[in-house]
């Protein structure tokens, strides 16, 4: 696969671009390339630099750390929208590396073009880096999506379909009807799945920088289908498919 995935990048031009990067060499005199390259192979090696720069990790912040406010255009781009958030790390996670925060707060993109700003970013940023998304901004589907162009950081809050929050109470349920377990819990697991799914390592990051578990929240609850406070939680739904080097899995569902 991997072979195959290095000559798709070759045959569409990016050969030189992923030596460069792989050399420690600019990026800027790459990015016209990159913006106008087949947005597929251009995924391809966003996830290539991905993989080889921070690995297999998907750091999940489901409890929204703080977003800095000061933006940078993409190196070698000058006339190009802002980039994203550059963010601090969350408090207790002092040694994090910088973090480009898409999409930018303000900014309306279709999907495509915001699958192509986070391959560009990825390509681009510095080695180590995190491309984050922020899925309260774009939506959590494409924000998976997103997964498989080069971003490694998912955060947002889960929430129901109207994008209100789900009480530490609420139920879902799950396999048998007559088993309830806590809606936040369902959801962390979904979205777990999701990047397990894709040959990738969810690792769930509270806001001090602490690493939590997909099912920290609470343990499963019993209750009859006809409890008033149980809330259906059906499977995932189909999304769709990025241009990566993994064939990617499919998205979690974003309503309740």
């Amino acid at each position: 696969m991997s072979k195959l995935v290095e000559r798709a990048i070759d045959a569409a031009g990016l050969g030189s671009v992923l030596s460069a990067r792989r050399e420690g060499g600019s990026m800027d005199g790459h990015v016209a390339r990159l913006r106008a390259a087949d947005l597929l192979a251009l995924g391809a090696l966003a996830d290539r630099v991905r993989a080889e720069d921070v690995g297999a990790d998907v750091r999940i912040y489901t409890d929204a750390p703080l977003r800095g406010d000061t933006d940078a255009p993409l190196r070698g781009d000058t006339d190009a929208p802002l980039r994203g958030d550059t963010d601090a790390p969350p408090s207790g996670d002092t040694g994090a590396l910088a973090v480009v925060v898409l999409p930018r707060e303000g900014q309306e993109l279709t999907g495509l073009d915001l699958l192509r700003e986070v391959a560009i970013a990825r390509i681009t940023a510095s080695r180590g880096a995190h491309v984050r998304i922020d899925w309260t901004r774009c939506g959590l589907e494409l924000a998976q999506v997103a997964l498989g162009f080069g971003a490694d950081e998912l955060l947002g809050f889960i929430a129901t379909k109207r994008g209100l929050p789900i009480a530490d109470d609420e139920l879902a349920g799950v396999g048998k009807k007559s088993k309830r377990e806590l809606a936040q819990v369902v959801k962390r697991r979904e979205l777990a799945s999701y990047v397990e799914r894709g040959g990738r390592v969810p690792v769930f990051i509270r806001a001090d920088g602490s690493v939590d578990a997909a099912d920290a929240v609470s343990s499963a609850v019993d209750e009859s289908p006809e409890s008033p406070s149980a809330v259906d939680a059906s499977g995932p739904q189909t999304g769709p498919r990025a241009g990566t080097s993994e064939p990617p899995a499919e998205p979690l569902k974003e309503a309740m």
